[in-house]
């Protein structure tokens, strides 16, 4: 009797432990997310597009999620280094990864330790940023058609400068001569300051730079914009037509920004974080501070952003390709 009691008891016991560890592991994986802070890589340097709007949104963020956000900067190898560690992250939405267009960009053109689609589950397009199209104020141009005229006639007499060979500027500059029939001269520079140093000082005849970067030269009348590469107008250069209006409808050369989770991230956890950005980038004032950075508010899905990277990674590395710019191989 001692012994069936003893074995009953135990029996018994080990049933409510079981119980008990299977309710808290149960109620544990059912905890809402996030249960903790959540961090933002941005694999570039601090004060980079990506980063300006990473710790613009964050505080925004934390609010709709309830929790704080963290954002940490993990620059180096053209943005490959800090892209590396949001990619072999734990798949559980506590790091996440703000980045440009340059996640399809760079490993199209160099060789990266991850696939920029099957490694990362996209969260959603936040903004984009227009490209200049500048020339410096003696070229005999004043609309993007007069360029165009005076750029094939002067072919490779003319001149294009690029932050250097495979730079994003570079690539943009390569799809817009296709677009328009030129056959400009390369001519790298050592980084971008000095690309637009170039232009300035009539050393290269054009540049495709940035908003942000051109905005003070422009308005110094050191360098004149002809026209923007993206489809919708920068809304600090409202009166600067695009290439589509000016006569190249094919032509769209945005710079647009996101979030990504590692591969793997459970749905529910992407959609929440979806929503998040939604509330915060619908805010009158975040878009107000996006519109004065030269930035447009673009939300999208994950589905719809997952498509825009298939697209554009499939389309630079053909352009890539084409022009023999894969290095690392």
């Amino acid at each position: 009797m001692k012994f069936r009691f003893t074995v009953g008891l135990s029996r018994a016991l080990m049933g409510a432990l079981f119980g008990t560890a299977l309710f808290s592991g149960v109620a544990h994986a059912q905890a809402p997310f996030p249960a903790r802070p959540v961090k933002i890589i941005v694999p570039y340097t601090p004060g980079a597009s990506a980063d300006m709007i990473a710790r613009l949104i964050s505080n925004e963020l934390a609010t709709d999620l309830g929790q704080p956000i963290v954002v940490e900067n993990k620059a180096g190898a053209a943005s490959i280094i800090g892209t590396s560690f949001v990619a072999k992250a734990p798949a559980d939405g506590y790091t996440v990864m703000m980045a440009l267009n340059t996640h399809v960009i760079t490993p199209a053109s160099r060789k990266a330790p991850y696939d920029p689609i099957t490694d990362f589950a996209p969260i959603g397009q936040i903004a984009t940023g227009q490209m200049m199209v500048l020339v410096n104020p003696s070229v005999p141009a004043t609309t993007f058609p007069q360029l165009v005229d005076y750029l094939r006639k002067r072919g490779d007499g003319a001149t294009y400068s690029t932050p250097g060979v495979g730079s994003t500027t570079h690539l943009y500059t390569l799809a817009l001569q296709e677009a328009i029939g030129t056959n400009m001269r390369h001519i790298p520079a050592n980084g971008m300051n000095v690309a637009v140093m170039d232009v300035m000082q009539n050393s290269s005849t054009l540049l495709i730079g940035p908003v942000e970067s051109a905005r003070t030269h422009i308005a110094s009348g050191r360098l004149r914009a002809l026209a923007q590469t993206g489809k919708q107008p920068s809304p600090l250069f409202p009166n600067v037509p695009t290439v589509e209006r000016s006569g190249y409808p094919d032509v769209n050369l945005s710079i647009w920004v996101g979030m990504y989770a590692p591969a793997g991230t459970p749905r529910p956890i992407i959609d929440r974080l979806n929503r998040a950005l939604r509330t915060v980038v619908g805010n009158a004032a975040i878009r107000e501070s996006l519109s004065e950075k030269g930035y447009d508010p673009a939300l999208s899905s994950p589905d719809e952003f997952a498509a825009l990277n298939r697209r554009e990674f499939a389309l630079w590395s053909q352009l890539i390709q084409k022009n023999g710019l894969r290095t690392n191989d």
